[in-house]
């Protein structure tokens, strides 16, 4: 059975069959068909339009090369199957994901989710990647229903990741950052098409999570997204990262091409040799590449197939270091982190607690923001400095399986959490527009990924709070404890989990409605009553944030002396540094 629609001069086609309900959409590309799917809660009805084609496949010679727009299709374009990730090494095994190589090459696929094709709806563009190397698959793991109730369309863009999406020769031939290129071309697509769909192209959110956070970060620097997006979240992740713009990534591509046994004279004959390679061989040797040098040389945990500098060719995104780039998209921000961070990025110690005992011998320093100076590893003043930050977050006393969390606490400042509060720092005195912090502490039935480490942990676990991509489960639905929502839903009594899983997927909306979480009404909000979520102060050197917990409540100085800590630690050996950014003595230069 079939029935036409007409909405805003699109012509709408549902179709019902024994097995689906599909809707038809015509764009530029050519007639796109959907499918019709249903809310958890309200049991709504909803648009999904999966694997939609945005660039050509970045195959053959287009490998390693700036994505190019797709130039559409004959007949009708079936868009209702997720399509595979982009090609990725996954090592880190986050929630129990398998190790190994998964993916396609051929990948650039946008997928919409659209309450109804009316109106004009604000879009939530959202990213998880975990730090360039893997990415997640459309609905199978974070399903979009909770911002389908609130009206508002979500997105997810599918970019090259590692390798594939960041290898570079720092020259035209091998541009860096193709990933990101990949990024912004999905959004000028969303600018272009969005309209069809139900959405406004002047109201587009970025809402990234880890190295999604830190590409919504860099595109408020990058004037090629001028006018593609209108207002980011920032999510566990920040451009201010230690961990990425390695300073050497043409070297990692010339020992990439060695392990595969290449030998070229110019950079034109790399890049043809490259694109022969099975791209399942060059992703086996990812770890073969990602070397010590930076952390040893720099202290910086550097990953060189990750977002790079480029040098000043044509086309160029990224030229400078945020921390030294004006910004050139100024657009409301929302910011924050989880309050246990750390607890993921030292859950292969709590899995395996003996393990742990090696940091007394060879401790893992990395700086929480690149400082421009570094230490000279066989210097007394490096032994000193390691001192104090042992001092600091373990008493002095040994690492052992005792103080895991200790070191949980270290390490989630060190590689997260300092750099994302200096951003929210840093934007709120640049932007014009508001910055909105918040920490995320609550423990409940939905922290996926806490209550997945604590199952598994050897070592005891007090004070969980939230870890890495623990929220999203109270933003999207997490399709792996999928069981989990019903029960909660359905109790006579709301339980704590679904009141503030309502509370952030307002909050979260209403900012990518009108830039506010918490806009005023004449008439009270129902979920949120009278709360207001303030934005960050301009006026002091103090950080105001959102503290999620059972309660919303307004708090000041998130990290505390941990923030004090790093401040002054900084402060004290960049002024211990030489002329050439090497700290070797523990004597200053000047009286500090």
């Amino acid at each position: 059975m079939k029935r036409i629609v007409f909405v805003a001069f699109i012509c709408i086609e549902l179709s019902i069959s024994a097995d689906v309900e599909t809707v038809k959409v015509e764009l530029e590309q050519g007639l796109l068909s959907g499918t019709v799917e249903s809310t958890l809660v309200k049991k709504q009805n909803y648009y999904a339009f999966k694997g939609v084609p945005y660039a050509a496949p970045p195959t053959g010679d287009l490998r390693f090369k700036p994505p190019i727009a797709h130039n559409g299709w004959e007949g009708t374009y079936d868009a209702h199957e997720n399509k595979p990730t982009c090609l990725q090494l996954n090592s880190r095994m986050r929630l129990g994901e398998p190790f190994g190589i998964s993916g396609s090459e051929d990948c650039l696929y946008v997928n919409v989710f659209t309450p109804d094709l009316k109106g004009s709806k604000p879009v939530v563009v959202f990213d998880y990647n975990d730090n360039f190397r893997t990415g997640f698959n459309g609905t199978k793991t974070y399903a979009p229903v909770f911002f389908m109730e609130e009206d508002v369309i979500v997105v997810t863009i599918s970019h090259r990741l590692g390798i594939l999406g960041y290898l570079t020769t720092e020259d035209e031939v091998i541009p860096g950052n193709n990933g990101i290129r990949d990024f912004i071309l999905g959004l000028e697509w969303i600018k272009n098409n969005i309209n069809k769909f139900g959405g406004d192209p002047n109201r587009v959110t970025i809402m990234g999570n880890r190295g999604g956070a830190v590409i919504a970060n860099l595109l408020l620097y990058i004037k090629q997204a001028r006018g593609v997006f209108n207002a980011v979240i920032m999510q566990s992740g920040s451009a201010l990262e230690s961990t990425i713009f390695h300073p050497n990534p043409k070297r990692a591509t010339l020992k990439l091409a060695e392990l595969v046994n290449i030998t070229a004279a110019n950079t034109k004959t790399l890049l043809e040799e490259l694109q022969n390679v099975d791209a399942n061989i060059l992703l086996s040797h990812e770890a073969d590449v990602v070397y010590s040098e930076p952390l040893e040389t720099y202290q910086m945990a550097m990953s060189p197939f990750a977002p790079v500098i480029e040098p000043q060719y044509r086309g160029a995104l990224i030229t400078s270091y945020p921390e030294k780039s004006k910004v050139v998209n100024d657009v409301p921000v929302l910011v924050g982190f989880n309050s246990n961070e750390g607890l993921d990025l030292a859950s292969p110690y709590l899995f395996r607690p003996g393990a742990i005992e090696t940091q007394n011998e060879e401790f893992f320093f990395n700086f929480p923001i690149r400082p421009g100076f570094r230490f000279d590893i066989n210097s007394t003043a490096y032994e000193q400095a390691i001192g104090e930050v042992r001092k600091f977050y373990f008493d002095d006393e040994s690492i052992n399986s005792r103080n895991i969390l200790k070191y949980g606490n270290y390490i989630g400042d060190a590689l997260q959490i300092y750099a994302l509060n200096t951003a929210a720092k840093k934007l709120s005195h640049e932007l014009i527009s508001p910055v909105f912090y918040y920490v995320f502490d609550l423990y409940g039935m939905l922290n996926e990924n806490t209550i997945h480490i604590t199952k598994l942990a050897m070592a005891d676990l007090e004070n969980k709070g939230a870890t890495i991509t623990d929220e999203l489960c109270y933003l999207h639905l997490c399709s792996r404890i999928y069981k989990k929502y019903t029960p909660l839903i359905k109790l006579d009594s709301e339980p704590t989990e679904i009141k503030v899983l309502k509370k952030m997927v307002r909050m979260w909306t209403n900012f990518a409605k009108i830039g506010d979480p918490t806009p005023k009404r004449k008439i009270q909000d129902n979920v949120l009553k009278d709360f207001i979520w303030q934005p960050v102060r301009k006026d002091t050197g103090r950080l105001n944030y959102l503290h999620i917990n059972k309660k919303l409540k307004m708090k000041e100085d998130p990290l505390g002396i941990r923030e004090d800590f790093w401040n002054i630690f900084l402060e004290k050996y960049s002024r211990m540094a030489d002329n050439d950014g090497i700290v070797k003595y523990n004597v200053a230069r000047d009286e500090f």
